[in-house]
């Protein structure tokens, strides 16, 4: 078990199309050796589900620098942090483009082994990260991904019928919490190709899932697993959207065992 230290990060977004731009905000957890320059340290980017924030996902990231990782839990634009402004506001590709800004900032640290960079996500967080590991496979080394949302797209596109059906705002269901979405999500989501991307990532991913999780059923999973050319999936019976307690324990083990058999975290 390794020391770690807690610090804010900050990185800023740049304007790209609709997208304005802005501030993401983060928690990092960073091992004392690596802060006091003593060892370069792995990097595990933490993703949040829909209408969360950081906090949500705060404790895996806790749990991974305990075991070695600079780990962070960054608070997306549009997400569920006070600050971050209106859900309507968010898609996933400015979650991406969150995610990137986080990425570039944390491996401008010096204690940064950039060769060791994983992604951890849960829900829509898993989406984001599959998406952006498929975007950039030579710099993500490896994925956990916690009951993740990939098929968005199909069950959008069921909901709606067509885009041109999709109103000004809608809401989204998860966790029994309404959150209210804008047609740019929708826009965003319609036409992206989920299965190629997970078709062209090559590096290993591991796939937790519920077998009783009623917003992203575990055959989401069983496909991915299926699609994805090294993939690894873990069955929790009883389990739904969420894990807590037994369950959590059970998933993090497997995600601490997983990036060290990856060889992102240290054995």
């Amino acid at each position: 078990m390794h020391d770690y230290l807690a610090r804010e990060l900050t990185a800023r977004v740049p304007a790209a199309g609709a997208d304005p731009g802005g501030l993401v905000h983060a928690l990092a957890y960073v091992p004392r050796a690596a802060a006091a320059g003593r060892v370069r340290a792995p990097l595990v980017v933490c993703c949040h589900g829909l209408g969360e924030s950081g906090l949500r996902v705060a404790p895996v990231a806790q749990r991974l620098a305990a075991a070695g990782a600079v780990a962070i839990a960054p608070s997306f634009r549009g997400g569920g942090a006070p600050t971050a402004g209106p859900t309507t506001a968010m898609t996933v590709a400015t979650e991406l483009a969150d995610l990137e800004a986080v990425l570039g900032t944390a491996r401008t640290w010096p204690f940064i082994d950039a060769a060791r960079t994983a992604l951890f996500g849960r829900s829509q967080g898993g989406l984001v990260a599959m998406l952006a590991a498929a975007n950039h496979p030579a710099q993500i080394a490896a994925l956990a991904l916690w009951y993740p949302a990939l098929a968005a797209p199909a069950s959008l596109r069921r909901r709606f019928g067509r885009l041109a059906a999709v109103p000004e705002t809608f809401t989204s269901r998860v966790d029994g919490r309404d959150i209210i979405l804008g047609r740019d999500f929708a826009h965003d989501l319609w036409d992206r190709d989920v299965e190629a991307a997970m078709r062209g990532y090559r590096s290993p991913v591991l796939l937790v899932h519920g077998n009783a999780d009623a917003d992203v059923p575990l055959a989401v999973s069983q496909a991915a697993a299926r699609t994805l050319p090294d993939a690894r999936l873990e069955r929790i019976p009883g389990a739904g959207h969420g894990f807590g307690d037994a369950n959590y324990e059970m998933a993090v083990g497997w995600t601490v065992d997983f990036l060290a058999w990856a060889g992102i975290l240290d054995d």
